[in-house]
Parts: C-alpha cells; sequence; structure tokens
C-alpha cells in the first residue's frame, strides 16, 4: 500500500511540475527558434495607455507572435494594485506606467521589484533629469517617458493692454514690479494655490540648481538656495499679484475669465490652453521662466512619466522590448506627442519636422521649438525614496510662510531638523 501512495505521489508530483512547466512555456517571451512570443500586460491611464496602445500595434507588426494588452486603470488604480501585487510577486503586469517622482519610492520599497534596465538604456539619449528620475542606487529601473520643462505662459493682449512689455521681465522682482500694471487693471498675474500645491515652490527650488533633496537624498530644504526659493515664493504672495486657485480647477477657471495673465507651467499646459480656453486663442504665448537671481538661470520641471517592468513580470524580455521599442522609435515618440501631448525625453525625436510648426493658438509661436531648445538646461532633481511624505509636509510648510506669515528661516530650519530625524 505504501508503494502505491508513493507511486501516486510521484505521479501527482510529475504531473504538477509538467503543467507548472506549461504554464510557465505559455508565458515565456521566446519561440523555441528565439522569436519574442506570449501576452504583454501593460498597466497604464488616460493618453499614456492610449499612446502605449498605438505603439503596441506597430510592435505587435514587428513580432506578430507577441500580444500587447494595455489596460487603462486610472493613476489611483494603478497604484494601489501595484503595491499588493509587489508585496505578494504575483498577479504582476509586464509594464508599468509611474509619475517621474514616485520611482523613487519605489525602488526604495521593493529593491529587487522592477528588471534592471541598465544595459537597455542609453542615458546620453535622453534629457538628463529624466535619467536622474529612473535611476536608482546606480541601477536605471525604468525607461524614461515624457518630460515637462516649463516655461511661463502668458496673454499678449493683456500685457499689451497694461503697458507690460515681456522683455523687461528678467527675474521674478521684474515679474511682482510689472504686476503692479496688471493689478491696476483688476487682473492678478499669476495663479498660486497657497494652502494646498507646492507644485510652484518646487519649481522655483529647480530654478536655483537645487531642489528639496540632494543626489544623496539628504533634505536640504534650509540650504541658502532653498532660502531664495522660499523667499522669492513668500515675495510674490506678499507683493498681492498672485491668486489663489485653491486647486486644479480654479486654476483652469481663472484662465479662462482672464482673472490671470500669465500662468508658468509645463510644456503640457500647451494642450490645456487650446483644449479648455478656446476663447482667447491668438492671445498667448511663452517665454522663459524669469529667474530668481541673475546667475541662477536653471529651467524647471512639472510632471512627467517614465515605464517600469517588474522582476517578476511573466514575460520581462517581451515586455523589456516592447517598451524600448515604444520610448525610442521616434515615430512612436512623435505620434505620442502629436496625438496625446506627451512631450518625448527621448532628444533624437526634436529634430523632427513637428518641433518646427507654428502654433496659430500662439499667434504663430514655436512653442515646441521653444521647450525643446530649453529642455536640456534642466537640472537633475533627486525626488528621493521619501518625497511621498515630504510633499505633504512642505505644502504645510508653504502654508505656514504663506497665510501665517511664518519666518521662512524658522519654518525651513524647523522642517529640516524634521527631515533629518524621520527620513535617517
Amino acid at each position: 500500500m505504501k508503494k502505491i501512495l508513493s507511486l501516486v505521489l510521484i505521479l501527482t508530483l510529475t504531473i504538477s511540475l509538467a503543467a507548472c512547466g506549461n504554464d510557465k512555456e505559455e508565458n515565456t517571451s521566446n519561440n523555441s527558434d528565439g522569436k519574442l512570443s506570449g501576452d504583454v500586460v501593460v498597466w497604464s491611464w488616460d493618453v499614456a495607455a492610449k499612446s502605449l496602445e498605438d505603439a503596441a500595434k506597430e510592435f505587435e507588426k514587428q513580432h506578430p507572435d507577441v500580444t500587447v494588452k494595455v489596460e487603462d486603470l486610472g493613476v489611483g488604480q494603478v497604484y494601489d494594485r501595484l503595491l499588493t501585487r509587489l508585496a505578494s510577486k504575483t498577479g504582476l503586469p509586464d509594464v508599468i506606467t509611474m509619475e517621474g517622482e514616485r520611482v523613487a519610492t519605489y525602488a526604495a520599497k521593493f529593491p529587487n521589484g522592477f528588471a534592471d534596465l541598465t544595459e537597455h538604456v542609453n542615458t546620453e539619449d535622453f534629457l538628463d533629469v529624466k535619467i536622474s528620475e529612473v535611476t536608482y542606487n546606480d541601477k536605471v529601473v525604468a525607461f524614461p517617458w515624457d518630460g515637462a520643462p516649463t516655461g511661463l505662459y502668458y496673454r499678449a493682449d493683456l500685457f499689451e493692454e497694461a503697458g507690460i512689455n515681456p522683455d523687461d521681465i528678467k527675474t521674478w522682482d521684474d515679474f511682482i514690479k510689472e504686476g503692479e500694471k496688471m493689478k491696476e487693471l483688476g487682473i492678478k498675474m499669476m495663479p498660486l494655490a497657497a494652502s494646498k500645491n507646492p507644485t510652484f515652490f518646487g519649481m522655483l527650488y529647480e530654478q536655483t540648481g537645487s531642489y528639496f533633496f540632494d543626489e544623496k537624498g539628504n533634505p536640504t530644504v534650509n540650504s541658502e538656495k532653498g532660502m531664495k526659493a522660499a523667499n522669492t515664493l513668500k515675495k510674490l504672495y506678499d507683493s498681492g499679484v498672485t491668486f489663489d486657485n485653491q486647486d486644479w480647477d480654479g486654476m483652469v477657471s481663472a484662465t479662462k475669465e482672464g482673472k490671470i495673465a500669465t500662468v508658468p507651467s509645463a510644456v503640457w499646459w500647451a494642450g490645456t490652453l487650446q483644449d479648455e480656453v478656446k476663447d482667447s486663442a491668438g492671445d498667448w504665448r511663452v517665454m522663459k521662466l524669469p529667474v530668481i537671481e541673475e546667475g541662477l538661470d536653471y529651467i524647471a520641471v512639472n510632471g512627467g512619466s517614465n515605464v517600469l517592468v517588474p522582476e517578476d513580470a511573466p514575460n520581462k524580455q517581451a515586455a523589456i522590448e516592447f517598451v524600448k521599442f515604444a520610448m525610442t522609435d521616434i515615430d512612436n515618440q512623435v505620434n505620442a506627442f502629436d496625438k496625446y501631448g506627451l512631450y518625448p525625453s527621448y532628444k533624437a525625436t526634436y529634430n523632427e519636422p513637428t518641433f518646427d510648426k507654428e502654433l496659430e493658438y500662439f499667434g504663430g509661436q514655436k512653442v515646441w521649438r521653444f521647450f525643446a531648445d530649453i529642455s536640456e538646461d534642466i537640472p537633475k532633481v533627486n525626488y528621493s525614496e521619501n518625497f511621498d511624505e515630504a510633499i505633504d509636509q512642505i505644502r504645510d510648510a508653504q502654508a505656514k510662510m504663506l497665510l501665517k506669515d511664518a519666518s521662512v528661516e524658522k519654518t525651513l530650519d524647523d522642517l529640516q531638523e524634521k527631515f533629518k530625524k524621520d527620513f535617517k
């Protein structure tokens, strides 16, 4: 009887192993002849998902044994699912879209969670700021995708009415001075969500060539450059030239209604203007952000995403090849930009004719060329693995300085000490 049971167990085990082997073979990246095969499941959202669907159609033409399935889950759902799946190492997709500021957080929390793409990403082909986003512990853990260089969008008609020459605005001090003329028309110069959103505060830090954290992840909020950024923020708010938009919808509404004359934002804001603010078509232009002081003329960044492949992806090799194709094929990148507004960080794309289009909405200005020309002046940014937690505290510090008139120096010194304790 024992012998029979042993034989049954062995037979059962053999069948189970064979079944596992068959499952693995179905998910493998290669056929016996070395060709890529199987399904590649992608988690993404909104226009990023649509762009990857377009890229998938082209990839499948080259690899007919591969089927790319793009799931448009929404931002929150991607992250919620990802946390549980990475922890269990089961049910993972093959490809994930992720916002730039979150890459370090996930790479730190799951040090073996993502494929090492160092040998697949030629770092010289992409903007430096994007390479800094996707690098953690000297390892490239994602393919850079859309970048977000920033400029100052302004209403040329309102500037003319107020008697403001944009060429006279070199610094934020100049901006405040000229803003007094705009206030006489009952119009604020720019939006600033004092208690809700520290994005612009971060942009000011970047304009100094610094950020809230240095390249090693150490907090730098009370550094000399950090103080300059914070003092500039407070000076702008105290001058009365800013409009408290509260949130995104408030900023769009204020822009539509002509309550603000400028918006400091990223390249993607051009798409929002064209989609949402049609009544002032032809009146908008874009220029460089005013600088904090002469000599500190770095370009800021605001937003952008990247693409990762989990280490335990069911079809990792095919996934890597798909992502590489989608991120480095110029036709794909131009399509993502032209059709969906995803500004490429793959520098070779900037040689394409689409970047020399004269946009009627902007009075014929070559807006895309403007952003292409300034993109390489963006400094590297280390969001650090603590960014998600830190940004809430930075927002609170901003509210203290602006709404409660707290001392800039004391607020940032206190924040620096808190970061040192919390983020050891």
